[in-house]
């Protein structure tokens, strides 16, 4: 596939992966819909699977930046699937989602067309690199992980206190 790929004229391999992520976000939206709009056991799964950290976040965004969140969240990792997933479960309509998807895409494509897939081959190439970053990104996420924790813990400390009379 490397050799197919780096074959391929700029242009065609972004378009390749930018349908590749067209395919995939209408995908998940239709899934979040279909999910939505069917039965109770299916709607009680999504509203259990909208009730993580992830797509809370992700709800939080696309309140905050609405239509804007959708192309925003192809320049991100882990968070695409949890706000395109929003994005249908919450109903924003049509003629807003697609033009914002295709940009989104757009962007995805292009990333991953020109300097995206360079990096996953030099990891691939020289697995040695792959061990310090997927180190620093775990200490990163066991930081901000561990801060959540004791924010939280905190705050719960300070519920419980007794308000002075």
């Amino acid at each position: 596939m490397q050799a197919w790929l780096e074959s391929l004229p700029l242009g065609a391999a972004i378009l390749f992966f930018w349908a590749g992520a067209v395919v995939r976000t209408c995908t998940v939206f239709a899934l979040g819909r279909a999910a939505t709009t069917g039965g109770s056991r299916r709607s009680e799964r999504v509203r259990g699977l909208m009730d993580t950290a992830v797509y809370r976040r992700a709800q939080q965004l696309v309140h905050r930046w609405g239509v804007l969140a959708v192309p925003a969240c192809f320049l991100t990792v882990g968070l695409q699937t949890a706000v395109i997933l929003t994005t249908a479960v919450t109903g924003m309509p049509l003629r807003r989602w697609i033009p914002a998807m295709l940009v989104g895409t757009l962007i995805w494509g292009v990333v991953y067309g020109t300097v995206g897939m360079a990096v996953v081959w030099a990891w691939l190439e020289q697995p040695w690199v792959v061990a310090p970053v997927v180190a620093v990104v775990l200490l990163a996420v066991l930081a901000r992980a561990l801060r959540t924790r004791c924010r939280s813990r905190g705050e719960r400390r300070a519920e419980e206190l007794p308000l002075p009379r």
